[in-house]
């Protein structure tokens, strides 16, 4: 109940704040996932990236990797725990939330708890990684997720991937965050998941109820690996109703299509479908998607998760960008802006830094897409990946696209 207390606690205060500023804020401690298995993470007090800490070998590993080397006469002005004393509190504070090596004895592994400002001997491994736990603070998973790992790639599996790279393009070099994802994969779970209150048939922006929740919200509830931002929306009250949008979305879990009236315009734009064995269906126009029931009777399959937005970027691996689409911010605007393509039975997710709608066609185009779509970008803009935001969280959004496995 202690470490449920605390993550319920941390829940609230840090949304406000980025990553950065949130693994500063927890510098030094040793982190507990309260919402998973129970997964212990140390911070660095300077890097303020987290460490995993795994068994007890591969914990006490870690810390003696992440270790300082400190004299024996420092060392004695540090009050051990459990004792009276309050020792040299200004050498203990430099050295807060560190592991510190008795260089000149043995180099046993010593942590300065930063909430007593005392050292606490570390042992053999079982019993570091038994103290560790003890002075763990209790966290939920989506606030951990904003405190970044140390790596800026990373692996789950073969099926999957994540990367930070450059793009070179005729345009120019643009720096990206990117998901790749195999479709292949016989775990995989593909949702196009809504934000409560539900959008229902009649809903319009008149009158309809559209829900907002983080990425994490939408990735943790689904226990999934990997997630980005969808649609267009509108985040204020001036389109009618908060977070409308018109944009057509297959909510998965309940099996729905919320705006299967706008279906019938050529104007709504394209859509990305996935059928239950993961079988990836473009349609460059809403009209040939024509519903979910005409989906299923035409291909004899379940339709699992669907979502359209504008502008089209690929398709055939032929840029569509169609400038009389764009608005005056698309055409010139550097901007975030995120996007999803299709290319050899895998999907791409991704993020580009300080681009046009021009550029981010050029870039999907570069990386050889076979199909894009464009996804809301700017302050919507967020990516996770393996618990972990790579990308913001950014603003509450109405909707997303989900990756998980079965």
């Amino acid at each position: 109940m202690k470490y449920l207390f605390i993550a319920l606690f941390l829940l609230l205060p840090f949304f406000s704040l980025n990553a950065a500023s949130l693994g500063q804020s927890l510098a030094g401690r040793i982190l507990l996932d309260t919402e998973q298995n129970g997964e212990a993470w140390y911070v660095h007090p300077i890097t303020f990236k987290r460490y995993y800490l795994g068994r007890p070998a591969d914990a006490f590993r870690v810390m003696r990797e992440l270790g300082v080397g400190i004299n024996e006469i420092n060392f004695q002005r540090l009050a051990a725990a459990g004792m009276p004393v309050d020792g040299d509190k200004v050498l203990a504070k430099s050295l807060a939330g560190k592991i510190i090596l008795q260089v000149e004895k043995n180099g046993e592994a010593w942590y300065i708890n930063p909430v007593d400002l005392k050292k606490y001997y570390l042992g053999r491994p079982e019993d570091a990684f038994k103290l560790m736990r003890q002075l763990a603070l209790g966290i939920s998973r989506e606030n951990l997720a904003l405190v970044h790992k140390p790596s800026l790639d990373e692996s789950m599996n073969s099926y999957s991937k994540y990367e930070q790279k450059i793009i070179k393009t005729a345009e120019g070099n643009f720096k990206v965050d990117l998901i790749e994802i195999d479709l292949s994969n016989p775990k995989l779970k593909i949702i196009t998941d809504v934000a409560e209150p539900f959008p229902t048939a009649s809903s319009s922006k008149e009158n309809g109820l559209f829900g907002a929740a983080t990425l994490g919200n939408f990735v943790t509830r689904q226990n999934g690996f990997a997630g980005i931002n969808g649609t267009y929306f509108c985040s204020s009250s001036g389109c009618g109703a908060p977070n409308y949008y018109f944009y057509p979305v297959y909510n998965s879990r309940l099996e729905q299509l919320v705006n299967d009236s706008e279906l019938k315009y050529w104007t709504t734009g394209p859509i990305f479908a996935f059928d239950s064995n993961n079988k990836f269906y473009y349609f460059k126009d809403s009209r040939e998607f024509k519903g979910v029931k005409n989906f299923e009777d035409t291909y004899g399959v379940k339709l699992q998760a669907a979502i359209g937005n504008k502008p089209r970027l690929i398709q055939d691996y032929m840029n569509y960008l169609i400038e009389w689409e764009l608005d005056k911010s698309q055409i010139s605007g550097k901007y975030t802006r995120n996007a999803i393509g299709y290319k050899d039975n895998k999907i791409y997710l991704l993020v580009a830094y300080r681009v046009t709608m021009q550029n981010l066609g050029t870039i999907m185009q570069s990386m050889g897409m076979q199909y894009a779509l464009n996804l809301d970008g700017g302050y919507s803009a967020a990516l996770w990946y393996n618990d972990e935001y790579m990308v913001g969280p950014g603003r509450n959004i109405p909707n997303a696209i989900v990756f998980t496995e079965k």
